[in-house]
């Protein structure tokens, strides 16, 4: 994968934040881009983002209130880490956090957002600009005017800012995702997606109907989890249960149940 990178204009602010470095840009395109040229353990962050994307190159509307911020995380190949299986990694992180707050019903959808409910409050790309590192790029919904792109997402969306009293300011909320995302990070080179099986577990709240779309067919059942490789496991309408490979998928859809 292409590691060059445009160069940006300097950053206005940057310094520590826990045991990770962070540069602030008062405006970008996409901080995953601006993190491209940093070395790991840096978090690029904005206060504007003006073309962040999700998977497929959905957009992502990223006005000023929210967290849109970028961690570059080593990846060590000698290890086995698959670099595939980190948005389930900052999943976690970002559940941890959510419940150290206080947020008990916060969920994943697989493989990249966190829900309330059937509200977005953040989702996550992940994207290797080297083979010896990643980028994981989280957007979290926490001050920004999220009514003013109700209509512009697919997703209703959620914010930190309504479901936490007295909400931490956006350097806080960088800071406490940066040691959550340490935690899991380190289990996670350790021993790969089968130390994090038990966190994961309870991640989805509950099974739900889904259709898995791939190139060659539609699988409709019921999501019933993940295997011990971060493949979607569904349960079949005829009873039988079928784990559906992660590099096929093109879009998990969830159903009304």
């Amino acid at each position: 994968m292409n590691s060059t990178a445009p160069s940006p204009t300097p950053p206005e602010e940057e310094g520590p934040c826990g045991d990770w470095t962070y540069h602030e840009w008062a405006e970008a395109s996409s901080t995953n881009d601006l993190a491209r040229s940093l070395p790991p353990r840096h978090i690029a962050v904005c206060r504007v983002q003006k073309s962040g994307r999700g998977r497929f190159n959905r957009k992502w509307v990223g006005e000023e209130g929210g967290l849109w911020s970028s961690f570059t995380v080593p990846l060590d190949t000698a290890a086995g880490v698959h670099w595939g299986h980190l948005p389930l990694v900052a999943g976690l992180a970002l559940l941890n956090m959510l419940r150290s707050m206080g947020i008990a019903n916060a969920r994943l959808r697989w493989p990249n957002d966190v829900l309330i409910g059937k509200s977005k409050l953040a989702g996550i790309l992940v994207e290797r600009p080297s083979a010896h590192m990643a980028v994981i790029g989280i957007g979290i919904n926490i001050f920004n005017d999220v009514a003013s792109i109700a209509g512009e997402i697919k997703d209703p969306p959620a914010r930190l800012a309504d479901l936490v009293q007295d909400c931490p300011s956006l350097h806080d909320v960088m800071a406490s995702l940066g040691r959550h995302l340490d935690q899991v990070f380190s289990t996670f080179a350790h021993g790969g997606i089968p130390t994090l099986q038990e966190g994961l577990a309870q991640a989805w709240a509950g099974e739900r109907p889904v259709s898995i779309l791939t190139d060659d067919e539609t699988i409709r059942g019921i999501f019933t989890g993940i295997d011990d490789q971060g493949n979607p496991v569904v349960s079949l309408p005829a009873g039988s249960l079928r784990t559906v490979p992660a590099h096929l998928i093109n879009r998990l859809v969830e159903e009304q149940a």
